[in-house]
């Protein structure tokens, strides 16, 4: 399965999972390592807009395409309604970094479909980098990456 991820350049193909790992991210927690990326270009881009000011302005991003395992046991798919309230919150959800921290640690399945706090109806994954099966995770930088300049006339 094809996902995606817009990335700093120096940092798009780390598939260690330490950039989250410092900080924590929206599912997990500081100290336990994730990638993330997301079903579509188009929802990356959003992701990567609502983040836009905490970065760089002027670090060059790439879009990057991440090959998941076709294979269904590798996935666990989680829908609105099997979290816990609050797995929305911003700018940070503790419940949320809870829940994924707990999926990473068990370790069962490689990554987590789970749904966009930007758009409910999308899917954003959540990737373990310390699961055996992370090796079978191709990681391409497919072409530079730039917002259009109207989006900054916001």
């Amino acid at each position: 399965m094809k996902s995606w991820k817009i990335a700093i350049e120096e940092a798009a193909l780390d598939r260690s999972g330490n950039g989250a790992k410092k900080e924590g991210g929206h599912w997990n927690s500081a100290g336990t390592p994730a990638l993330y990326s997301g079903a579509t270009v188009e929802l990356c881009a959003l992701e990567k807009w609502v983040h836009i000011d905490e970065e760089d302005p002027d670090a060059k991003l790439v879009l990057v395409s991440i090959e998941l395992p076709d294979d269904p046991a590798l996935c666990r798919r989680v829908g609105v309604d099997d979290l816990p309230k609050g797995w929305d919150d911003v700018p940070v959800s503790k419940v949320a970094q809870e829940f994924g921290t707990r999926f990473l640690k068990g370790c069962e399945q490689l990554y987590m479909c789970v749904p966009s706090v930007i758009v409910h109806e999308a899917c954003n994954f959540v990737i373990n980098p310390l699961h055996p099966a992370c090796d079978e995770v191709k990681l391409e930088i497919v072409r530079s990456f730039s917002f259009d300049p109207r989006m900054f006339k916001r």
